[in-house]
């Protein structure tokens, strides 16, 4: 979330206010490590996949089955 003009503090903000952050497979696949790539913020982060069991554990991420209809 650098390098995007916004107005005085409102990443930090964003940081403060964030309970979780919703990803998926294909983006987790190219950044496993989600300990810098949302900046300040820091939580839980979840990974949707239809493969959980494929997946690298990770600090921090949780992979919740996704169910196909």
């Amino acid at each position: 979330m650098t390098g995007i003009p916004s107005r005085p503090g409102l990443i930090e903000e964003y940081a403060k206010t964030t309970g979780a952050v919703l990803g998926g497979g294909d983006g987790f696949d190219v950044h496993p490590d989600v300990s810098g790539i949302y900046g300040a913020w820091q939580g839980p982060v979840f990974v949707l996949t239809h493969h959980p069991e494929d997946a690298q554990p990770a600090t921090g991420v949780t992979f919740p089955r996704v169910l196909s209809a």
